[in-house]
Protein backbone atom coordinates (compact mmCIF):
# COMPACT_ATOMS: atom_id res chain seq x y z
CA UNK A 1 0.00 0.00 0.00
CA UNK A 2 2.78 2.31 0.51
CA UNK A 3 4.42 2.14 -2.62
CA UNK A 4 0.81 2.53 -4.17
CA UNK A 5 -0.12 5.50 -2.54
CA UNK A 6 1.85 8.12 -4.51
CA UNK A 7 1.29 6.59 -8.35
CA UNK A 8 -2.60 7.41 -6.71
CA UNK A 9 -1.82 10.71 -5.38
CA UNK A 10 0.06 11.61 -8.54
CA UNK A 11 -2.75 9.46 -10.86
CA UNK A 12 -5.97 10.70 -10.03
CA UNK A 13 -6.76 14.43 -9.82
CA UNK A 14 -9.78 14.24 -7.50
CA UNK A 15 -10.81 11.55 -5.29
CA UNK A 16 -14.75 11.28 -4.23
CA UNK A 17 -15.05 9.15 -0.39
CA UNK A 18 -18.49 9.35 -1.40
CA UNK A 19 -17.90 6.61 -4.47
CA UNK A 20 -16.70 4.13 -1.94
CA UNK A 21 -20.38 4.19 -0.44
CA UNK A 22 -21.69 3.07 -3.61
CA UNK A 23 -23.67 -0.26 -3.38
CA UNK A 24 -21.51 -1.54 -6.83
CA UNK A 25 -18.14 0.25 -5.98
CA UNK A 26 -18.55 -1.51 -2.08
CA UNK A 27 -19.57 -4.72 -3.69
CA UNK A 28 -17.33 -4.84 -5.90
CA UNK A 29 -14.34 -4.34 -3.04
CA UNK A 30 -15.80 -6.70 -1.09
CA UNK A 31 -15.57 -9.03 -3.56
CA UNK A 32 -11.87 -8.75 -4.56
CA UNK A 33 -10.94 -8.40 -0.56
CA UNK A 34 -13.00 -11.67 0.85
CA UNK A 35 -13.44 -13.71 -2.40
CA UNK A 36 -10.95 -13.26 -4.23
CA UNK A 37 -7.91 -12.32 -1.99
CA UNK A 38 -9.04 -14.32 1.26
CA UNK A 39 -10.76 -17.25 0.28
CA UNK A 40 -7.72 -17.60 -2.88
CA UNK A 41 -5.34 -17.38 -0.03
CA UNK A 42 -7.31 -20.28 2.61
CA UNK A 43 -7.72 -22.63 -0.58
CA UNK A 44 -4.34 -21.88 -1.42
CA UNK A 45 -2.72 -22.63 1.60
CA UNK A 46 -5.39 -26.02 1.61
CA UNK A 47 -4.21 -27.26 -1.27
CA UNK A 48 -0.10 -26.54 -0.16
CA UNK A 49 -0.87 -28.41 3.25
CA UNK A 50 -2.89 -31.77 1.36
CA UNK A 51 -0.59 -31.84 -2.04
CA UNK A 52 1.80 -30.46 -0.82
CA UNK A 53 4.03 -27.12 -2.71
CA UNK A 54 5.14 -28.70 -5.95
CA UNK A 55 2.04 -30.70 -7.01
CA UNK A 56 -0.50 -28.10 -5.97
CA UNK A 57 1.94 -25.60 -8.08
CA UNK A 58 1.10 -27.66 -11.39
CA UNK A 59 -2.45 -26.92 -10.74
CA UNK A 60 -2.04 -23.03 -11.17
CA UNK A 61 -1.96 -23.68 -14.86
CA UNK A 62 -5.88 -24.54 -13.88
CA UNK A 63 -6.58 -21.12 -13.38
CA UNK A 64 -6.84 -19.18 -17.12
CA UNK A 65 -9.16 -22.51 -17.85
CA UNK A 66 -11.31 -22.08 -15.03
CA UNK A 67 -11.64 -18.09 -15.75
CA UNK A 68 -12.72 -18.73 -19.47
CA UNK A 69 -14.96 -21.79 -18.27
CA UNK A 70 -16.62 -19.40 -15.90
CA UNK A 71 -16.88 -16.64 -18.05
CA UNK A 72 -18.57 -18.29 -20.77
CA UNK A 73 -20.76 -19.41 -18.57
CA UNK A 74 -21.64 -16.80 -16.27
CA UNK A 75 -21.05 -14.11 -18.50
CA UNK A 76 -21.82 -15.21 -22.06
CA UNK A 77 -18.63 -15.03 -23.41
CA UNK A 78 -17.71 -16.91 -26.38
CA UNK A 79 -15.24 -19.87 -26.59
CA UNK A 80 -13.51 -19.57 -29.75
CA UNK A 81 -11.76 -22.49 -31.29
CA UNK A 82 -8.08 -20.79 -29.88
CA UNK A 83 -9.47 -21.00 -26.56
CA UNK A 84 -10.78 -24.41 -26.53
CA UNK A 85 -7.49 -25.27 -27.92
CA UNK A 86 -5.76 -23.82 -24.87
CA UNK A 87 -8.05 -25.42 -22.61
CA UNK A 88 -7.19 -28.59 -23.76
CA UNK A 89 -3.48 -28.40 -23.82
CA UNK A 90 -3.60 -27.07 -20.55
CA UNK A 91 -5.87 -30.00 -19.12
CA UNK A 92 -3.55 -32.57 -21.13
CA UNK A 93 -0.53 -30.96 -19.80
CA UNK A 94 -2.36 -31.32 -16.38
CA UNK A 95 -3.03 -34.85 -17.00
CA UNK A 96 0.73 -35.78 -18.38
CA UNK A 97 2.11 -34.57 -15.26
CA UNK A 98 -0.14 -35.91 -12.73
CA UNK A 99 0.31 -39.64 -14.41
CA UNK A 100 3.16 -40.60 -13.02
CA UNK A 101 2.13 -40.17 -9.79
CA UNK A 102 -1.54 -41.85 -10.49
CA UNK A 103 0.58 -45.17 -12.08
CA UNK A 104 2.80 -44.94 -9.14
CA UNK A 105 -0.40 -44.95 -6.73
CA UNK A 106 -2.13 -47.89 -8.21
CA UNK A 107 0.79 -50.16 -8.45
CA UNK A 108 0.92 -50.10 -4.38
CA UNK A 109 -2.63 -50.49 -4.22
Amino acid sequence: MLFMLPVFLLSVDRFDVTRLTEVTNLGNLLFLGIGASALCFVTWNFSVKNLGAVRAAVYIYTIPMLTTVASVLLLGEKLTTKTAAGILLTLTGLVLSELPNYLRQKRKV
